[in-house]
């Protein structure tokens, strides 16, 4: 009877040092970096130019508004905007942002956004979902990483915005930056 009860004990540290090993021996998911900057490019549509350059459409707030509106309270904005590693609009694209923001507030410039920045070159590659509400005329605004894909897989963190540069004569176009601190 000791014999059976030490044959089993033996087997089942046997199984048990197996099945440890092969857990541990599983490939970790790749892990991005803890910092990572960006920039978003954006050129408005404005029908007033013929420009047939843009990334942004934006469309009306509601119809049947009577009250005065002076924030444009529920006008949205559709975007695909490239994205670079530096601020200049001339450096080399390395991904593009998708997604929509909405003007959100009746009391002041507060957009709501959310977006992908898909990452498609450099040495980490992916997606990272951002999402959060923004005043407009805030120096800086913090937007929240709510995922990831590839390099960036179950990201989640803080992703803080400035306005880097602007110019508002037809077609306006702006330049953003996107400080991301990312934890796994």
């Amino acid at each position: 009877m000791a014999r059976l009860t030490y044959n089993i004990i033996a087997m089942l540290c046997m199984v048990l040092a197996i099945w440890t090993s092969s857990v541990s021996a599983r490939r970790k998911p790749p892990q991005g970096p803890e910092t990572f900057t960006f920039y978003i490019h954006n050129q408005v549509y404005n029908p007033a130019v013929n420009n047939s350059v843009f990334d942004s459409v934006y469309s009306a707030g509601p119809f049947n508004f009577s009250q005065p509106n002076p924030y444009s309270f529920g006008v949205r904005s559709t975007f695909e905007n490239p994205i670079t590693a530096e601020a200049s609009p001339d450096s080399e694209p390395i991904g593009v942002a998708q997604g929509v923001w909405i003007l959100d507030s009746q009391k002041g410039y507060v957009l709501f956004h959310v977006f992908t920045a898909t990452i498609t070159s450099g040495p980490y590659t992916g997606t990272i979902a951002i999402v959060g509400q923004v005043v407009e005329a805030a120096d800086t605004r913090s937007l929240a990483v709510v995922g990831g894909t590839g390099h960036f897989l179950a990201a989640r963190g803080a992703a803080v915005n400035k306005l880097v540069t602007i110019d508002r004569t037809p077609p306006a176009h702006w330049t953003l930056s996107f400080d991301l601190d990312l934890y796994y």
